[in-house]
């Protein structure tokens, strides 16, 4: 008997040893296989409606991979589980059903036709039948109609008064309440005083600034982490006004820290405008790296400390 019962427990255990080694498993390989991504537009010679673009993102070695494409004024998407297109499989069973559903419909329209002609006839001859003499009941309206037009011009004579007693009241309502607005006044001012002096004293205190300088750190190493490997591109632009075209020249010279001069923008002074080009991005994540990140945030003290004041307004 108890030899039975050490096996059981033994292959429990077995079971469980595998089920979170498995679970391990799965946990490196969230953290430490990368997802990729890649993006790519193109305009060459063509109308801004039939510019080219895709993006691409995968992971677990490309065998998740989801593309979303555009191209000739209309966007397409696709997901593919290790080969597998399952949103085109999803979107044909979709299309069968639909067919399916509206021969279905039609059937039932056929059947109901017959039926439904033959209901306007049973409703003529019953209006037919059921005609009165419309004489009698006009002198009646005629009657209400002038005892209503009586009652309403008293009703407005009496709305009339009734307005000018309550402005007459509102009016002198709101100059008994001035004084008191006075005194609202004067106190929201002294509230925003103290609230800027709160705010002067939070962001000057040292571990404040601490905080502030360590988050900025640690977000901007994320961003390089996040931010493409690879970038390659040729750009030619042009405006009809050649001043218009130096200045965006300008302003694009003030991203290559972002690309390091990888992509090449070409100014055209031809007095007209002009936007070709292609740009190809490719990237990775880990995600391990915004994991590490955002416990080092978490467990930072100064990080709890700009935390703390904030949610309870004490310097």
């Amino acid at each position: 008997m108890l030899h039975i019962l050490w096996m059981l427990i033994k292959w429990i255990l077995i079971l469980l040893g595998v089920f979170l080694g498995l679970l391990l498993f799965l946990l490196l390989l969230i953290l430490f296989c990368p997802v990729r991504y890649e993006g790519r537009a193109a305009k060459e010679g063509v109308p801004f409606r039939e510019t080219e673009a895709a993006i691409k993102v995968s992971w677990l070695f490309r065998g998740i991979a989801f593309s979303v494409r555009y191209k000739n004024g209309s966007g397409y998407q696709e997901l593919k589980i290790f080969g597998v297109p399952v949103l085109s499989l999803l979107k044909k069973y979709r299309n069968k059903k639909n067919a399916s559903q509206k021969r279905a419909e039609k059937n039932e329209t056929r059947i109901q036709e017959p039926a439904e002609q033959e209901k306007p006839e049973q409703a003529l001859e019953n209006s037919a039948e059921e005609t009165l003499d419309p004489a009698p009941f006009i002198e009646d309206e005629e009657k209400r109609f002038e005892s209503t037009a009586e009652k309403q011009d008293s009703e407005k004579k009496q709305n009339k008064i009734a307005k000018i007693w309550e402005t007459l009241k509102d009016i002198w309502e709101r100059c008994k309440s001035i004084p008191n607005n006075f005194h609202r006044i004067s106190l929201t001012i002294k509230g925003i005083c103290d609230k800027i002096d709160w705010w002067k004293a939070f962001f000057q205190h040292p571990r404040t600034k601490a905080g502030i300088t360590y988050a900025r750190e640690k977000v901007s190493r994320l961003l390089r982490h996040v931010f493409p490997g690879k970038i390659s591109g040729h750009v030619d632009f042009g405006s009809e006004d050649p001043s218009v075209t130096g200045t965006v020249l300008a302003l694009l010279g003030m991203t290559m820290p972002l690309h390091q001069n990888r992509i090449e923008f070409v100014p055209v002074f031809e007095n007209r405008n002009l936007l070709e080009g292609n740009v190809t991005v490719k990237g990775r994540i880990y995600c391990i790296v915004p994991v590490v990140i955002l416990l080092k945030l978490y467990f930072n003290q100064d990080i709890k400390y700009i935390i703390r004041r904030w949610k309870h307004k004490e310097v």
